[in-house]
């Protein structure tokens, strides 16, 4: 919730307090991926070094910091430093999680996994209207309405870090609440992932092979297809529907819908996909083609058809399960710790960059219709219900390739003893499967 309330604090005053002019809020929503971008080196390395654990708390705990400073700034260039260091915190928080689900979870888990903690996401959107509708009835304080938003969500974060560093165990085979016995058993259940459990060696053959990887490439830019549209909503949702007419308290209210789409859509998915095998591509389609529907509706209705535009907007929603379910295959598909280590930091690049560019479409000399941003929003959105139709057929081709080598090896691939536990990347291992 604190990544995004400054979507929701800039319809109670942030913008004319601070003096925001021109595009300089899209430039405040942008920085902060900036520093997101600037970090994933370093958290790449570092997620390969430190217990992920305590990296997790660490950080959660410089992200409280930064949000509850955020309260402090008083122009233009105060909040865009803010945003640029809560950026690095939350580019070493996200990839973390989705290594530790990795770490807990068999490869048919993993979707409906990721998709409940994302949809997180969702129901934040859900608290954050109603407790924004709370705060945005604070006054009269001598303090500006828009900074109690970032007073307390960042003194919530200050809390959950601490809970994070008394009981965020680095991995299965350290977890207070699991005895010896579970814990072998949580290690065990992943053989079949042939992806490992963790390893803090660094590997530059792994980072090498990483780096030839075109699946590596493929989640870059996949994120960027799934961020670029769906920036808008974040930076802008509030902005969108008091757009269609309404005022600044029924504009936070009416965003709860969204998040609840959002709730009920993710964990489908990821259900979908967990229930019937390799049907991750088929769920992204699914779920990306009611965002063009969506997008279509918001643009091209009368501006005084509220209930339609406002319908469009939530079907958009749907769209955020392609993210998560391109997470799960990230996580399924990649072996060996430092290779995945590094995929995932180049992933979360291409999230990040999406972000970048996302807000720069939504020009303020367009509001409240924002032409140049729903215009885009459509594009991306085909592009991304089209993208993981030519990836089910590579990937189909790639296990086809691999079971015709394991067939006419006349013995050569053998087996070998707990090789799934060995720290080899998926090229290395010709029994690997791609998850699709």
């Amino acid at each position: 919730m604190d990544k995004s309330i400054m979507a929701q604090s800039v319809v109670y005053g942030l913008r004319q307090n601070l003096s925001l002019v021109g595009q300089q809020y899209s430039w405040c929503s942008s920085i902060f991926f900036f520093g997101y971008l600037a970090v994933q080196p370093l958290t790449g390395f570092l997620m390969n070094r430190i217990p992920l654990g305590r990296f997790v708390a660490i950080t959660s705990l410089g992200w409280a910091i930064v949000v509850l400073c955020t309260a402090g700034a008083y122009n233009f260039s105060g909040l865009m430093a803010a945003r640029f260091f809560l950026g690095m915190a939350e580019g070493c928080i996200s990839p973390a999680y989705v290594l530790i689900t990795g770490m807990w979870y068999k490869k048919d888990e993993i979707p409906r996994r990721t998709t409940i903690w994302f949809a997180a996401n969702g129901l934040a959107v859900i608290l954050q209207a109603l407790i924004s509708y709370g705060i945005g009835h604070i006054v009269g304080t001598g303090v500006a309405t828009w900074k109690w938003f970032f007073i307390i969500f960042g003194l919530a974060s200050l809390v959950l870090s601490a809970v994070l560093f008394y009981f965020m165990p680095n991995s299965p085979l350290d977890a207070k609440f699991l005895n010896e016995e579970e814990k072998m058993v949580a290690v065990e259940r992943l053989r079949d992932n042939r992806t490992g459990v963790g390893n803090r060696e660094f590997k530059r053959h792994q980072l090498i092979e990483a780096l030839k990887e075109p699946l590596v490439y493929y989640n870059f830019f996949f994120a960027i297809l799934v961020v670029v549209p769906n920036s808008g909503v974040s930076f802008f949702g509030a902005l969108i529907i008091e757009g269609f007419g309404y005022d600044a308290f029924v504009s936070s209210l009416l965003l709860m819908p969204y998040g609840a789409v959002m709730c009920i859509g993710l964990p489908l998915a990821g259900y979908i996909t967990s229930k019937y095998p390799n049907t991750r591509c088929i769920n992204q389609f699914a779920t990306a083609f009611p965002a063009i529907i969506g997008s279509a509706l918001v643009f091209y209705l009368r501006a005084d058809n509220q209930a339609g535009r406002l319908a469009g907007f939530y079907l958009t929603a749907f769209s955020n399960a392609t993210l998560p379910l391109q997470f799960a295959s990230m996580n399924s598909n990649t072996a060996g710790h430092t290779k995945r280590s590094i995929t995932n930091a180049i992933m979360f690049l291409g999230y990040a960059t999406g972000f970048i560019i996302g807000p720069q479409f939504f020009l303020t000399s367009e509001a409240p219709v924002y032409q140049t941003g729903f215009r885009t929003m459509l594009i991306t959105f085909t592009l991304l219900t089209a993208a993981p139709v030519g990836m089910y057929a590579y990937l189909t081709w790639q296990n086809s390739k691999r079971d015709a080598a394991v067939m006419h090896s006349g013995g050569e691939n053998v087996y070998t003893e707990n090789e799934e536990f060995l720290d080899l990347t998926d090229r290395e291992q010709i029994h690997f499967r791609y998850a699709k």
